[in-house]
């Protein structure tokens, strides 16, 4: 993981070497990376380089680095002026500086691909900071009267040695509850992350102040035909395939094919620019269930793909956890980011320099299951309450048995009655456990009443959305995506050496996926509607009308019957190192190794995973290695 840094300096009038040199040095995860440093008095930005797209300037106004892959650099060129007039990808820092002395810190909302910047104003001596829309490129801040410091990565910023490395206990439990970190909290005490499409701004004798310059808006067009929105739809997203393309050669542009709609469509819109075969890259695993292989070759048949598949086993995992643990600066208990890694692996040794992915499709266009789900509970809400609450509970309540159908039923209609939001995470660890059986008593106290629903519950009060469906696909966009998918493919692609694209993710796609009403998304109970039928002539019938499937893993299998997984999680976390950190009750723990034993499912394996992924990662924190000598 390579990226940039910046830092100002607020009570002193020099800029301390020394402290960049730390930080900048902080990012640094590869050999290969190069680090450069610029600095003027108070200020200074750094930058750990492993790709062309992570650059620095410096002029006589302004110093600006960044981390940017932008998809109109011909609008931005001229925007800049003739200086800029032919934008490449070698000098983008310089057109931001460009940018930036003609419009001021509005230049933001001309960009349009995934960023993330630092400016340090010269003259005016003031810092900017800002990310895309997404947060593909995230950035973390700390600031205290005498400093301001921003980074890619959270533990850069602790090799600062202005901060104290002190753990967030919110960082704890939202990584229990959704495996990653929810922004704006983070792993530290008192580092905060930026969000998606947030513009910084600091300057002297000011309050550092953050607005946000663009966000998601929901603004159905009712009168709109579904044939028309359909046509709309294939368009932009050829559109935005063809400039994450970006007129490179097929040979070091390729795509990972999950079998699923969203990367099958991709590849058919890459397949249709007619520069030869696409490269697909697909990772099965031995345990039948959780492959997606069969559909990954419809879709690389389909197109004529060049298609390229690896099978990931325990002894592939093992191999590679240490390295995942210490590409990710806060805890992360995705495991689908293990063939996430071997999947970018496996076409970095194909020459291939930049993956185009499909994230960001479930929530743009409403195909993840759980709409659905909310859809049936929301049907009980709409009947009688005379019918609910006069007949249907108390029957259920009184009758005798307590498991089938009987237990079902009343599973259903208990999810139904709670809050919408509520029950919408109801099946999340912490939403269906008390927290009281899981943590100890001062941990607790620690989190000062901290709810793991706040964050969402924030981001579906203040969606600019109307229709219930909206909303929720606004809070997975901020919390599913970009705390968590978007984390796991950069950095995994990172890892191995190469880039990721996200096509569905350019600003026109998303804006147009906002004017499509909720009852084309999810169409009674069929998901992705409206995209299905824009892109029912392109991909095969199999992949229009499989089930969603999920880039899962089987850790749970693994950590029950791999020996070296049971014996480096039963060492790691039924440890006096572990419980000494006061954060886990012990019944919890032991109860969570009994029912992953006895239980042949993965729900309390993939909790026991995270779990230990958090130890590891808190372990290289304190130890700055992965304690797993002899992988």
């Amino acid at each position: 993981m390579s990226g940039i840094c910046g830092i100002w300096r607020k009570e002193t009038c020099e800029m301390l070497p020394g402290t960049l040199q730390r930080v900048s040095r902080g990012l640094v995860l590869a050999a290969d990376e190069r680090v450069e440093q610029v600095t003027e008095r108070n200020a200074g930005l750094g930058l750990a380089a492993r790709f062309a797209t992570q650059q620095m300037f410096s002029g006589a106004r302004t110093m600006v680095v960044c981390d940017a892959q932008l998809y109109n650099e011909e609008e931005i060129g001229k925007l800049a002026g003739p200086e800029c007039q032919a934008v490449s990808r070698c000098m983008t820092a310089a057109a931001l500086a460009a940018l930036y002395e003609r419009f001021g810190p509005d230049f933001v909302e001309k960009l349009c691909g995934d960023f993330s910047l630092i400016l340090w104003d010269r003259q005016r001596k003031m810092l900017l900071a800002a990310l895309d829309g997404f947060g593909i490129h995230p950035l973390v801040c700390y600031e205290d009267r005498n400093v301001l410091m921003l980074a890619s990565r959270a533990d850069a910023l602790i090799q600062s040695g202005n901060i104290s490395p002190a753990i967030n206990p919110r960082a704890i439990v939202n990584a229990l509850n959704f495996t990653s970190g929810l922004a704006p909290e983070t792993a530290f005490v008192g580092v905060r992350r930026l969000l998606p499409g947030t513009l910084l701004v600091a300057s002297d004798g000011e309050q550092t102040r953050t607005r946000n310059y663009w966000d998601m808006r929901y603004e159905p067009e009712g009168s709109a035909s579904e044939s028309l929105l359909s046509r709309e739809l294939e368009s932009v997203v050829a559109e935005s395939v063809a400039a994450h393309c970006k007129g490179d050669s097929f040979d070091t542009v390729g795509a990972f094919l999950s079998g699923g709609t969203d990367s099958s469509t991709v590849v058919g819109m890459m397949s249709r620019l007619g520069r030869g075969p696409v490269k697909t890259f697909s990772i099965g695993f031995g345990e039948e269930s959780f492959n997606e292989l069969e559909y990954a070759r419809i879709t690389a048949k389909r197109f004529s793909a060049d298609h390229h598949e690896f099978i990931v086993g325990p002894d592939e995992c093992w191999e590679a956890l240490p390295q995942m643990v210490r590409h990710f600066d806060e805890p992360f208990g995705n495991s689908s980011a293990i063939p996430t890694y071997f999947c970018a692996r496996l076409a970095e040794q194909t020459g291939v320099k930049h993956l185009l992915a499909g994230d960001g499709g479930d929530e743009l266009f409403g195909g993840n299951e759980r709409y659905c789900t909310e859809k049936i509970f929301d049907l009980y809400q709409h009947l009688p309450r005379v019918l609910r609450k006069g007949f249907m509970e108390p029957a259920l309540a009184a009758l005798p048995v307590r498991n089938g159908l009987a237990r079902k039923a009343r599973n259903y209609i208990r999810r139904s009655n709670l809050p919408s939001l509520e029950r919408y995470f109801s099946y999340h660890f912490l939403c269906a456990n008390a927290a009281a059986g899981v943590f100890e008593k001062d941990f607790l106290a620690s989190l000062d009443g901290y709810s793991v629903l706040d964050i969402p519950s924030q981001y579906y009060r203040i969606a600019p959305a109307r229709d219930h469906l909206d909303r929720l696909l606004y809070v997975d966009m901020k919390i599913t995506l970009a705390d968590n998918d978007l984390p796991k493919v950069t950095r995994m692609c990172e890892l191995a050496g190469l880039q990721a694209r996200f096509p569905f993710l350019s600003r026109p796609v998303a804006e147009f996926s906002g004017r499509i009403p909720p009852r084309l998304k999810v169409k009674g109970f069929e998901k992705r509607y409206l995209f299905k039928r824009a892109f029912r002539d392109l991909l095969p019938v199999e992949v229009i009308k499989k089930k969603k499937h999920g880039f899962g893993i089987p850790v749970a299998t693994w950590l029950r019957n791999e020996r070296r997984f049971r014996e480096l999680s039963r060492d790691l976390i039924l440890s006096p190192r572990f419980f000494a950190r006061g954060c886990f009750r012990r019944d919890f723990i032991e109860d969570l190794f009994r029912k992953n034993d006895s239980d042949d499912g993965s729900y309390y394996g993939d909790t026991l995973w995270t779990v230990l992924v958090l130890e590891l990662w808190q372990r290289k924190l304190e130890d700055h290695r992965v304690p797993m000598d002899g992988l």
